[in-house]
């Protein structure tokens, strides 16, 4: 069928708690109604290793579907992603680098903080890859753009980058659900609701108010 699919493609670091933002999309999606699909790439460990999740939730609720079923796809299409959203900025260029993103489509939601690969920690002086050019490459690939430090406002407020995520998400309107929604699928998940709740909170006004 031809109802509109957003597309969502979620990557960072293991141990950020992406499963759990991949299953709150998927939550929320399904709570209010809309179906949806999510499927996961795991890092190669727990903290190491980059993990990526997808997930496709039809825009349009069941009920007016007329019976009809949304066909999703299992893995993400290059060129073809409505979000890709990173919790580290050399990963989200990474994915760029891999077709993912395109101007003309995607929206890409970023920490603008990095995680340091093993590579540029073993260079004798300063082996960071640079900032600005990684920059240059997200701008250049993405319809739009969102970038703050999400691993500051997880520390803030106790929590892991997925809550931050998960507010910066619904912050940018491209799912149509109200921001309550999100919220209460929050508390669903009971141990650490307040605390990702706060993170939500904070990932929410750092792309509202801008």
């Amino acid at each position: 069928m031809n109802a509109p699919i957003v597309s969502l493609l979620v990557c960072g670091l293991g141990g950020e708690g992406g499963g759990v933002l991949s299953e709150w999309l998927y939550g929320v999606a399904s709570a209010c109604g809309h179906a949806a699909q999510a499927t996961s790439i795991p890092g190669v460990a727990q903290r190491t290793g980059a993990t990526t999740y997808y997930v496709e939730i039809c825009s349009l609720p069941d009920a007016q579907l007329g019976g009809r079923t949304p066909v999703f796809c299992l893995n993400p299409v290059p060129g073809a992603i409505d979000l890709l959203a990173s919790s580290e900025l050399l990963e989200t260029v990474r994915q760029i680098g891999m077709g993912m993103a395109s101007a003309e489509r995607t929206t890409v939601l970023s920490s603008n903080a990095r995680a340091l690969t093993v590579a540029e920690k073993m260079q004798l002086g300063d082996g960071r890859f640079p900032q600005e050019q990684l920059l240059a490459a997200l701008q250049r690939h993405s319809r739009a753009h969102e970038l703050f430090d999400m691993g500051a406002l997880a520390g803030e407020a106790g929590t892991v980058i997925s809550a931050v995520l998960f507010g910066a998400i619904a912050a940018l309107g491209l799912l149509p659900f109200p921001r309550s929604a999100f919220e209460e699928t929050i508390r669903r998940t009971g141990k650490g609701a307040q605390a990702s709740l706060k993170g939500f909170a904070l990932g929410f006004d750092a792309v509202a108010q801008r």
